[in-house]
């Protein structure tokens, strides 16, 4: 992935070596932003000491590293198929160098490529590591007795959590998934009036492609009722881009994260759209609304 995702994939690697007892010299992100060539080296040095089952294991330590509003809308998904959509959507917004490119996609299996944009094809490691973070996330989001091969020799890498490095000199980037089962976590819906409710759902979940008929299946009612129920707050186009602007507002006074990773977290179509919609709901962009409202330590005066 690109750069600040990169930051978000070598945080998880560095965490998931320190916890397997392997020690790798490399610079831990201090932002948001990391090399290209920091996240390849420290891939190398792994792999060449390592081989590639470490870089498989890291989505298994996701959970375990600080709250981050991509994985979390990654972690939202409804289904696989859903998940891949936001991959996709993610590399969008932070014009990553590689892309996982959907091949088929059926009930229970779906069939990927790890593909390079200008020619430059992902290493095995950059391959796998993508692989072992998405197999995770699928079975986060609720998807049962997940299976991973790498085609076109039908090797099995992951199967329901268990992890086969891949064959020396295989290929690594074209990958099937299948599984047997999806149960989607429940919605927590709080407050008391419809409105509130439909404000702390939108809000759970911005990254998803919310439509008013989406909202309403929520409540088991119809859109059209959805929609006069909702009209003393601006109706539902009003109150979805209200939300959307007061998390991205709360990402931009309180974390450093770029401003494709806001947008995509808080479900805008593109940076652009992200650019447009905040400015007309504050009158700023969002990199001016960050400069001005970013709260900033005292300066220490002297006695």
């Amino acid at each position: 992935m690109d750069e600040f995702a990169s930051a978000v994939l070598v945080a998880a690697v560095q965490h998931a070596l320190t916890a397997e007892g392997i020690t790798v010299p490399a610079p831990t992100p201090a932002g948001a932003l990391v090399p290209l060539a920091v996240k390849r080296r420290l891939l190398a040095e792994v792999t060449r000491t390592h081989g590639l089952l470490p870089m498989l294991r890291v989505g298994q330590y996701l959970p375990q590293l600080p709250p981050d509003p991509a994985i979390s809308a990654l972690s939202a998904a409804g289904t696989p198929s859903d998940l891949f959509d936001r991959w996709s959507r993610l590399e969008r917004f932070v014009h990553s160098r590689h892309r996982v490119v959907v091949r088929a996609a059926g009930a229970d299996q779906l069939v990927a490529e790890h593909v390079g944009r200008s020619g430059a094809q992902p290493e095995p490691a950059e391959d796998v590591l993508v692989l072992g973070v998405l197999a995770a996330l699928m079975t986060a989001i609720g998807t049962r007795g997940v299976v991973v091969t790498l085609e076109p020799h039908h090797q099995v890498v992951y199967a329901d959590g268990v992890l086969t490095p891949p064959d020396a000199g295989r290929g690594t980037a074209l990958w099937r998934f299948t599984w047997s089962g999806h149960s989607p976590k429940p919605a927590q819906v709080a407050g008391t009036d419809v409105a509130s409710r439909a404000r702390h759902l939108l809000a759970g979940d911005l990254a998803r492609g919310w439509t008013v008929h989406a909202l309403a299946s929520q409540f088991g009612t119809s859109a059209r009722t959805l929609q006069r129920t909702l009209r003393p707050a601006g109706g539902f186009t009003a109150l979805l881009a209200a939300v959307r602007a007061d998390a991205a507002a709360d990402l931009l006074m309180n974390s450093t994260h770029p401003l494709g990773i806001v947008g995509f977290a808080c479900g805008y179509t593109d940076q652009p759209h992200l650019t447009r919609e905040f400015k007309r709901r504050t009158a700023m962009t969002p990199a001016a609304y960050r400069s001005a409202f970013t709260p900033h330590p005292a300066k220490e005066t002297r006695a």
